[in-house]
């Protein structure tokens, strides 16, 4: 038994498999850009400058932080940059995080394959990248949590090493594996040939902004 969670910009969502099915999935309406919104009206900063911060210096444990650890602050209408705690950014970016996690948590309660889960969580997504954010799960969940990051893949292996690659690269490998020829074209299983060229061109060009 394992849950995967994936905490993506708007939505965190739940797989939990158990003796290799699917036995359950849900969707929490919170993800990364909640914890971004939280740090822009926290620091009185932009969004877009909100959402470097976090993802430069954000962390999901204030605790772990050094309390001599600073975190310049760009101002927003004429005023100033300045300077706060990196223990300030993660005071506002814990709550969310457990927040996130905590919901997670109660979905998984309201299942029946709750004390199934010998292998814990696995988180992907961007929100997985924040620093201290494993630990955190692990105090919420009261289970071993570790990171979900792509594999077997060759050539751009690098570049797309990240759980943010997680779910587009998971979907590539499923159509992949699960398309079948069709006098000498290729069609994923259950799409027709326009909706699978549709969805190979757009895979196509997400993977040139890579390169």
């Amino acid at each position: 038994g394992v849950c995967l969670v994936d905490v993506g910009g708007g939505t965190t969502d739940i797989a939990l498999f158990y003796q290799g099915s699917v036995r359950h999935t849900g969707v929490i309406g919170l993800g990364g850009q909640n914890v971004t919104n939280d740090v822009a009206i926290g620091l009185r900063s932009s969004w877009p400058h909100a959402e470097k911060i976090k993802c430069d210096h954000g962390t999901a444990l204030a605790g772990q932080v050094g309390a001599e650890e600073m975190v310049e602050v760009s101002g927003i209408a004429g005023r100033a940059a300045n300077s706060v705690p990196r223990r300030t950014l993660g005071a506002i970016i814990e709550p969310r995080m457990e927040e996130i996690f905590t919901m997670v948590r109660r979905e998984l309660e309201r299942t029946a394959y709750a004390e199934t889960l010998s292998a814990g969580i696995v988180l992907t997504g961007g929100g997985a990248l924040l620093d201290g954010v494993i630990a955190l799960a692990e105090q919420v969940f009261d289970r071993p949590v570790r990171l979900g990051m792509p594999r077997s893949f060759e050539g751009m292996a690098e570049r797309v090493a990240s759980p943010i690659y997680a779910t587009a690269l998971g979907l590539i490998l499923f159509g992949a594996e699960n398309r079948v020829s069709t006098n000498g074209r290729y069609k994923a299983n259950g799409l027709s040939d326009g909706r699978f060229d549709m969805v190979l061109a757009r895979m196509k060009e997400w993977f040139q902004t890579l390169i």
